[in-house]
């Protein structure tokens, strides 16, 4: 009788993938210089217009890194055999 592998698979890479991912959104949309006029106008550190709060960049960035972990979790996790 043939043993099959239980053991689960690790969630570190998974996890550093996620993260990075959730940097790479963040760093995208971080205001890092603007002027303050009326509107305020701001731009990211690859100088394309972003809004002036960080807000919406950490929450893009926080969304993005949940989202990639899911689907990272949901790819690779474990499946119970169909019974027939």
């Amino acid at each position: 009788m043939a043993r099959t592998d239980t053991r689960r698979p690790r969630l570190t890479p998974k996890l550093i993938i996620a993260l990075l991912a959730g940097l790479v959104v963040i760093a995208a949309l971080l205001p890092t210089h603007g002027v303050d006029s009326d509107p305020p106008v701001c731009w990211s550190m690859f100088e394309y217009v972003v809004p002036c709060g960080s807000g919406l960049a950490l929450a893009a960035g926080a969304t993005t890194a949940g989202i990639v972990g899911l689907l990272l979790w949901l790819v690779d996790r474990p499946t119970r055999p169909i019974r027939t």
